[in-house]
Formats: structure tokens, C-alpha cells, sequence
């Protein structure tokens, strides 16, 4: 794997052109879209998460903020009738909402059938906790289950682009990543293309990707990760409404119509 031509620690936006690791990284999940002929049916826009409906099934992306800019305020009407593989491109483009509409276009072209996915027996962090038990663990990304995490692994380290207590200093993240056992990055990575950076930086470790925003393309596995732990939309009405109110992922899944799956490197393929 090259070097990624961004060499400091990953920001909060993008400020880095899409090259090196993170550009191949792109080019194979865009490459490798399992449905990219499914028709975009409608784009749901919220304060928090976006998502696609396209052949009759739901792709989620967070926009960790990202609101569309001027010229982009009638962007979704004029993606909606377009193949998936189409508006998943945007994710080569700069704008963070631009990249999160892209992202779920490719979650949508990826995700399998709800009816015959496997739901997953037991949630992420239970699997981060089993891989990591006794050893020393890293995850990206504030999840709900830090706090309960840490007393379930060996050592817990915490890479955060804010500055949270107890987070590992910025200047330290390469030494630190270099001796991680298991190393659980949040989907989100993927949004401020700083993905391949971390995979980079932590080639020895067990790695977990996870969350709402984990797009299910077997080209991850190729490219460093282990298990990919997301969700699968069966309700997409529901999950819509959430979208919409603006509510947290904790609220839309209570709210039903989610299922939670995980998806091992080599072990059989959802059925799409």
C-alpha cells in the first residue's frame, strides 16, 4: 500500500485532494458497487443523516454537519431518477455535503436485502470487547459504549479529531496506532477521507469498521479491514421520518426498522 500523500493526522474536513491510498480506496468502492444500476427513487435530507432510496432499498450516510452550499441546493432533485453509481462519483468531489450524499448513493448500491440479510447475534462493541479482550484496543469515533468498552479490553485508546479528555494527543496518534491488537474505526472515517490513513497506520491490527455510515463493500476487506458492522434499512418509511425530525441513530433505530449485521473477511457474502 503507498504512503498517503496526506502525511499529518486526518482533520475534521477534507482539506487534503483526493490522491494516494485514500484516491485507490475511492476507485475500488466506486469500482466495485454491487447494484450500480439501481435507480435513485428519492433523497432524504435531515440535520444529521441523509439517505438514498434506490431499487427499493435504503443507503444512510451522517453528514457530521455538512450543510449543502449555495450551489448545491437543489442538488438532491436533480440526482433523483440517476443510476447509484452516478451519484456515488460525487464522493470524489470537495464538498462534505457533496461527499455524504455520495457515500449514501454507495450504501445503497451495496446494501443486501432485508429480507434475507442474517441479523447480527450480538451488537459492535460486544465484538470489539471479544476481539480485544485482554489486548491493547483503539477506536475511532465517540460512541455511546466508550466508557462500558473500557472495562471489557485490555487498554482502550480513543482517537478523536475533538479534543475530549482522555483521548490520545494528536502528536502521538502514529506511535500509538503502531501497536494497537485491535482497531475499531467509525464508517465517518470514510467522509473525511481519512480511512486509508488509519488502515495505513495500523496494518497489524484486528480492524473493525462500524457504524450507520459503513457502506458493506468488499472492497474494504481488501484493503485492511476484518468486519464490517452496519445496518440494513427494512423500514425505510420509518427510518425516513427520523431522518427527517433530525433525530440521533440511537432514536431512528429505536424507532424500529433497522437491522444490525456484521459482515466477517472471508466468511460467506450477504446475500445482496
Amino acid at each position: 500500500m503507498n504512503t498517503h500523500s496526506c502525511t499529518q493526522p486526518p482533520t475534521a474536513v477534507p482539506d487534503c485532494p483526493l490522491e494516494g491510498d485514500e484516491k485507490n480506496l475511492i476507485d475500488s468502492m466506486l469500482s466495485s458497487i454491487i447494484r450500480p444500476d439501481a435507480v435513485v427513487e428519492e433523497i432524504i435530507t435531515g440535520s444529521r443523516f441523509i439517505a438514498v432510496k434506490a431499487g427499493g432499498r435504503m443507503g444512510l450516510s451522517s453528514l457530521l454537519g455538512a450543510k449543502p452550499m449555495d450551489h448545491e441546493q437543489n442538488l438532491t432533485d436533480q440526482m433523483t431518477g440517476k443510476d447509484v453509481s452516478e451519484i456515488a462519483c460525487l464522493i470524489r468531489k470537495p464538498s462534505p455535503f457533496t461527499i455524504s450524499l455520495g457515500f449514501a448513493a454507495l450504501n445503497a448500491g451495496n446494501t443486501p436485502d432485508p429480507k434475507r440479510v442474517e441479523p447480527s447475534n450480538f451488537p459492535a462493541d460486544d465484538l470489539i470487547a471479544r476481539l480485544g479482550k485482554d489486548k491493547i484496543t483503539g477506536l475511532v469515533g465517540e460512541f455511546p459504549f466508550v466508557a462500558s468498552l473500557k472495562n471489557r479490553v485490555g487498554t482502550l485508546h480513543v482517537f478523536e479529531l475533538r479534543d475530549i479528555p482522555g483521548a490520545v494527543p494528536r502528536d502521538q496518534w502514529e506511535h500509538m496506532l503502531g501497536k494497537l491488537d485491535v482497531f475499531a474505526i467509525t464508517g465517518t472515517a470514510l467522509l473525511t477521507r481519512s480511512m486509508a490513513w488509519f488502515l495505513s497506520r495500523a496494518p497489524q491490527a484486528k480492524i473493525v469498521i462500524l457504524g450507520p455510515t459503513t457502506p458493506f463493500s468488499p472492497s474494504l476487506f481488501s484493503h485492511g479491514a476484518d468486519y464490517l458492522c452496519g445496518s440494513v434499512i427494512s423500514d425505510m418509511e420509518k427510518v425516513a421520518h427520523g431522518i427527517r425530525a433530525g433525530l440521533p441513530f440511537k432514536k431512528v433505530k429505536q424507532n424500529g426498522g433497522v437491522i444490525f449485521t456484521q459482515w466477517e473477511k472471508n466468511a460467506p457474502v450477504q446475500t445482496f
